[in-house]
C-alpha cells in the first residue's frame, strides 16, 4: 500500500473486456487460454463477499432528525454479476459507536447498541440516539462516528412479509458486513461527514529504520488528513485522498510515543507506539499466527471471508501478553475469487478484527495459498485451469496485497520481468536482537486441470515451490544475518509449511515426495513451456540446507495447515533425498519398498513450527517420514529445552509468543483462551549453542 500507487477495479461484464485483455496477455509468461474457443473464462469465480464494502458505504446519505440514510437504490448488480432490483433488498441494521468508550479503553473494539429493520432497500441509521443522555457513552455533542452492521437478504419470491426475522427458503442471504460512517447535526438533521473505513494501522515499526514509522488508514471520503505527533508535530498527507500512508520521521528509538489522526475536521482517539530499540539492543516478543480465514461456525466465525471471532481474539490476547509486533502466516481470509473488489472486502474484514491491536503495534503479513486472486477457465462444465491474475502490476495478487498491506520493500527484483514483483511479499526487517526473513511460497501460483501437480501445460507456479531469484535472495539475507553481530536470533516465515504433518502432505513442500513438481514458465517465441530445472523436493532440501548452515536460525514457521505442530530437523531424520531415494529414476522419493534418507548436508538441527490455527476448521494428524521417526525415538531428541519432545500435533486453534533476550530466544504456544499447549524454553540449545 503507497500513496502514488493507483489501484485500477476492473469488473469483467461478459466478453467486453475479453479483446483488452487478450492484447495486454500477449507477453504473458503463462500460455493464453482465451486465445482457445473451446475454453471459457469464468468472470465471476468464487465470489464471497456479494457487496463490497465501498459499495455499502456509498449507501449511506444524508437524513433526517433522527439519523442518517441508508439508500441501497444504487445497487443495481452483485458482485458476482446478478442483476438486481435493490427494492427486493431486507434484513436488519444494527449501529453502535466506534470504537466503543474510545476515550477509556486502550484495545479498541466495536459495540452494537440499535436495531433497525431494511425494508425494501431503505433504512434509517438512527445516530441521533447517541447524542442523547441516555446512549452518549462517548460524550459526543454534535457529531461522531458509528459503525454499521449490515444482514442483507434478497427477496426472489414475491410476498409481502419483509419481516428479517423470517427470510423464507428461497430468498437469497447476501451476507452480514461492517461499515463505518462519520455523522454530523446541522440544524435539525443529519449530514454524512468523514469516517476512518480502515485503521490507523501503525506499520513499519522495526529496528534497520528505527527513526520513522507510516500511519496508514483508509477514510470513506477523499479528505486532506495529518498526524499530530506528542500534540505537537504535525505531519501532513499532502493532497486529499482516500487512502493515506503519513511518514512519521525524526524518531528516537525505544520511545513511546503518543498521535492523533486528523482527518477533515475529524480527528481520531489519542493512540500510542512504542518505535524499535537500535539494531541489536534490548529484548523483542513477537506474536505470530495463519489461517485466520472463515470457520464453520456462522455468525461472527463466518464474517466477510474471516473468522473474525478467533482472529479478534487471538489479536487481544497478543496484545495483552505484551507482543511488540505481530507475523502473520497466510490464508488471512478465504479468498480463491475472480473478483477483484471482493478480495479487497475481505482483506478489509481482516484489518477490522486485526484492528484493536494494529491501532498501536506493527503486523507484517504474508500472502497464502488462499490469497488467490485467479483468472478461471473451464472446459465445458469442468473446472480447467486457473492463474494469478493478470496483467500481473494491476491485478495479480501480489500486486493487490502490497496495495492494502503496509510491508518492508527490500524484497527481490525477479528474473523475469513478465511475472509478478515480490513488492512487499517477500522482505526482512529488524527488531532489537531479531532478524524476520519473510519468504513467499504461494507466487505466481497456477492450478491446471484442478490438480497440485503443477501447470505444466499452461505455465505458473505450484504451492510450495520457491523460484530461484527468491532462494538466491534468502541464502543473501541469511549470510548477512550470520555475519552481523548485532543480530542473535533469526526467524523465517511464509505460509505452507516445509515439512507437513496433517492436512496438506499432499501438497506444500512435500507432494508425498513427488519431485516432478515444479514451476513452468511459456516461451511465447518458441510456443513452449518450460519447466523449472528443479523439482519441489530439490528445492525443499536446497532451503533446509542453506538454513541448516546458519547458527542463527532459531526456526522456520508455516501456517497452511489448521492445527500446531512442531518437527526438530536434524542430519537423523528421514526427510527424502532424491539424489539416493529414487533409484529407478522415476522422480518419487519415500515410496513403499525405497528408503527415505535423512539430509546429511544438515549441519544445525533447525526447528520447523506450524501455527495454522487462527480459526479455519481443523485439521488432524497424517504420518510422515519425520514425526514418524520422532514417535519412535522420542529418546534421540537432544536436551531438555522443549515442553513436548521434538515432534508435538495439536488440532487445537493457537497463536506463538516469541520472546528473545540478550540470552536466549524462547516460544510459548497459546489457545485462544491463554491456555499453553506447548512452549520451547530455548530454541536455539538444540545447535549447541549457550
Amino acid at each position: 500500500m503507497r500513496l502514488e500507487r493507483v489501484t485500477i477495479i476492473v469488473f469483467l461484464l461478459g466478453n467486453l473486456a475479453m479483446p483488452f485483455l487478450a492484447a495486454a496477455a500477449e507477453d504473458l509468461p503463462v500460455r493464453n487460454l482465451q486465445k482457445n474457443p473451446a475454453l471459457k473464462e469464468l468472470p465471476y469465480y468464487g465470489i464471497k463477499n456479494l457487496l463490497s464494502i465501498d459499495q455499502l458505504y456509498s449507501c449511506i446519505k444524508d437524513g433526517d432528525k433522527n439519523g442518517l440514510s441508508l439508500d441501497m437504490s444504487g445497487i443495481t448488480r452483485l458482485l458476482d454479476g446478478t442483476e438486481i432490483d435493490p427494492q427486493h433488498i431486507y434484513g436488519a441494521l444494527r449501529v453502535g459507536p466506534n470504537p466503543f468508550e474510545g476515550e477509556e479503553v486502550d484495545y479498541t473494539y466495536k459495540k452494537f447498541r440499535l436495531r433497525k429493520n431494511i425494508v425494501k432497500g431503505h433504512s434509517n441509521i438512527p445516530v441521533s440516539a447517541f447524542l442523547g443522555q441516555n446512549l452518549n457513552s462517548e460524550d459526543w455533542l454534535d457529531q461522531g462516528q458509528v459503525v454499521v452492521r449490515l444482514e442483507l437478504y434478497l427477496r426472489v419470491v414475491d410476498r409481502e412479509d419483509d419481516d428479517p426475522d423470517a427470510p423464507q427458503k428461497h430468498d437469497r442471504f447476501l451476507g452480514v458486513f461492517d461499515t463505518f460512517t462519520g455523522f454530523k447535526r446541522v440544524g435539525d438533521e443529519f449530514m454524512v461527514r468523514p469516517a476512518l473505513l480502515e485503521g490507523p494501522m501503525v506499520s513499519l515499526i522495526r529496528s534497520d529504520r528505527f527513526d520513522e514509522v507510516i500511519i496508514a488508514f483508509k477514510t470513506t471520503m477523499k479528505v486532506k488528513s495529518q498526524v499530530v505527533l506528542d500534540g505537537i508535530k504535525i505531519f501532513p498527507s499532502g493532497e486529499p485522498g482516500f487512502r493515506h500512508e503519513i511518514k512519521i520521521s525524526g524518531l528516537s528509538p525505544g520511545k513511546e510515543y503518543s498521535y492523533v489522526v486528523e482527518y477533515g475536521s475529524n480527528k481520531t482517539k489519542s493512540y500510542r507506539f512504542h518505535t524499535a530499540p537500535k539494531p541489536g539492543k534490548d529484548e523483542a516478543v513477537f506474536a505470530y499466527a495463519g489461517d485466520s480465514r472463515e470457520g464453520v461456525a456462522g455468525g461472527s466465525a463466518n464474517f466477510m471471508g474471516v473468522n473474525y471471532l478467533v482472529m479478534e481474539r487471538i489479536a487481544n490476547l497478543a496484545y495483552r501478553l505484551g507482543a511488540d509486533f505481530f507475523l502473520f502466516g497466510g490464508d488471512l481470509v478465504s479468498g480463491y475469487t475472480s473478483g477483484i473488489a471482493d478480495f479487497k472486502t475481505q482483506l478489509s474484514a481482516w484489518k477490522q478484527s486485526m484492528a484493536g491491536f494494529w491501532r498501536q503495534r506493527a503486523v507484517y503479513t504474508c500472502i497464502g495459498n488462499h490469497e488467490a486472486l485467479l483468472r478461471v477457465f473451464i472446459d465445458g462444465d469442468n473446472l480447467r485451469s486457473s492463474y494469478d491474475r493478470w496483467p500481473y502490476d494491476t491485478e495479480s495478487v501480489e500486486a493487490i496485497f502490497a496495495s492494502e498491506m503496509v510491508n518492508p520493500l527490500n524484497g527481490p527484483a525477479t528474473s523475469d520481468p513478465r511475472r509478478p514483483a515480490y513488492r512487499e511479499n517477500v522482505y526482512s526487517f529488524a527488531y532489537g536482537p531479531v532478524k524476520i526473513i519473510a519468504f513467499n511460497n504461494n507466487y505466481w501460483v497456477g492450478y491446471q486441470d484442478m490438480s497440485d501437480t503443477g501447470p505444466k501445460d499452461i505455465g505458473g507456479s505450484p504451492e510450495g515451490y520457491i523460484m530461484r531469484d527468491q532462494m538466491d535472495w534468502i541464502q543473501k539475507e541469511l549470510d548477512e544475518g550470520e555475519i552481523d553481530s548485532k543480530i542473535k536470533y533469526i526467524v523465517l516465515f511464509a505460509q505452507e509449511p516445509v515439512f507437513p504433518n496433517g492436512g496438506h502432505v499432499k501438497d506444500c513442500m512435500w507432494y508425498h515426495g513427488n519431485n516432478h513438481v515444479t514451476a513452468y514458465t511459456f516461451d511465447a517465441a518458441a510456443g513452449v513451456v518450460k519447466p523449472e530445472p528443479e523439482g519441489i523436493i530439490t528445492v525443499r532440501n536446497r532451503l533446509v540446507t542453506m538454513v541448516s548452515q546458519n547458527s542463527k536460525v532459531a526456526a522456520v514457521l508455516g501456517s497452511d495447515e489448521h492445527s500446531y505442530h512442531k518437527t526438530l530437523i536434524t542430519r537423523y531424520v528421514p526427510v527424502g533425498d532424491p539424489t539416493v531415494d529414487d533409484p529407478d529414476g522415476k522422480g518419487y522419493v519415500c515410496r513403499e519398498g525405497f528408503g527415505c534418507s535423512p539430509l546429511p548436508s544438515i549441519h544445525f538441527p533447525t526447528w520447523y513450527i506450524t501455527c495454522g490455527g487462527a480459526g479455519a476448521p481443523y485439521y488432524n494428524k497424517e504420518s510422515t517420514p519425520w514425526n514418524y521417526y520422532w514417535e519412535q525415538n522420542p529418546a534421540k531428541c537432544p536436551g531438555n529445552t522443549s515442553m513436548r519432545g521434538c515432534f508435538y500435533y495439536s488440532s487445537q486453534e493457537n497463536f506463538l509468543l516469541f520472546r528473545a533476550t540478550k540470552k536466549k530466544i524462547s516460544v510459548v504456544v497459546y489457545n485462544p483462551y491463554g491456555d499453553i499447549i506447548d512452549s520451547i524454553d530455548d530454541l536455539l540449545a538444540v545447535k549447541g549453542r549457550k
